[in-house]
């Protein structure tokens, strides 16, 4: 992998890291996700009117921006859903292994292959994706809720699918539109899903988490923005898969951000699951 889109895809995955780590002190998370996706559009205004005066608004592209948006979407509706049937522990990990689905469909839609160095890569990625959620490495048995652990872990390998769909879907975007027009459309158009579902919640619950987290929840707004631009640049660049798989380095700034600034305990498959991504984050810089 080159130096700038690896570069990219580190300040991308930092940017990551850090706004989930913001996120993570909403009092009431729904309140907080929906005022940050609508706070986007309005901080990235001026820069999107200099943008379009720059590189142009093609009206043909825009439905690149459309797909993009139903990708995301349905990724949030199903992770929501198996959040809901299946512990936190197990449903998370496996949505965020994206890794699994990227170099087959990459090779599928854009001919990418990736060498035996890229393959160690992405499987200490998703070996560490995996891991790091894990209480200990004791065998357990998940709580299951509501219809059961069968649909919600279903639900939660179909994010991590719609993960991959719309990170290779934002690599071909890019071919068509400038990344951060597309971003900027894309962030418009999920209001349409983000609006509805902000005014179904208590009023006083939405005004409650504006006033104690407005400056958290501008910054999540501009760093989620700032996130995704970058990786989409290193799309432009690099190959599918390692972006893909470098930019799981977020979760090693979570996990750094809890324990330097929450003293949360960094347990041992916590260590184990840093240690795997970062040394598969190593292995994409010189896999080919």
């Amino acid at each position: 992998m080159q130096g700038l889109p690896f570069l990219l895809v580190i300040l991308s995955a930092a940017a990551h890291g850090y706004w989930n780590f913001l996120f993570k002190r909403a009092y009431d998370k729904d309140a907080f996700l929906g005022l940050s996706k609508l706070a986007e559009p309005v901080i990235y205004a001026i820069p999107f009117a200099f943008a379009v005066a720059r590189w142009g608004l093609p009206l043909d592209a825009l439905w690149f921006a459309a797909v993009g948006t139903l990708l995301a979407v349905a990724n949030y509706v199903c992770l929501a859903n198996s959040y809901k049937r299946l512990d936190l522990t197990i449903a998370y990990p496996v949505s965020r292994a994206s890794t699994i689905f990227l170099p087959f469909l990459a090779f599928l839609f854009f001919g990418e292959r990736i060498d035996g160095v890229g393959w160690a890569s992405v499987i200490c990625v998703t070996a560490g994706v995996l891991v790091i959620q894990l209480r200990n490495f004791r065998p357990s048995r998940p709580t299951l809720r509501m219809d059961g652990a069968g649909w919600g872990f279903a639900l939660a390998v179909l994010a991590a699918f719609t993960v991959a769909l719309y990170t290779l879907w934002g690599k071909e975007a890019v071919r068509h539109i400038h990344p951060f027009i597309y971003m900027y459309c894309y962030t418009l158009a999920s209001n349409a899903y983000f609006i509805p579902s902000l005014r179904r919640l208590e009023r006083g619950a939405v005004r409650r988490e504006w006033s104690l987290n407005k400056w958290r929840i501008l910054a999540v707004a501009t760093l989620n923005t700032l996130s995704f631009v970058l990786m989409l640049f290193a799309l432009n660049l690099g190959k599918v898969t390692y972006v893909g798989a470098l930019r799981q380095i977020s979760l090693v700034v979570g996990v750094g951000l809890g324990w330097f600034m929450l003293r949360e305990q960094v347990t041992l498959p916590r260590a184990v699951g840093v240690a795997l991504i970062i040394v598969g984050a190593c292995l994409t810089y010189v896999a080919r």
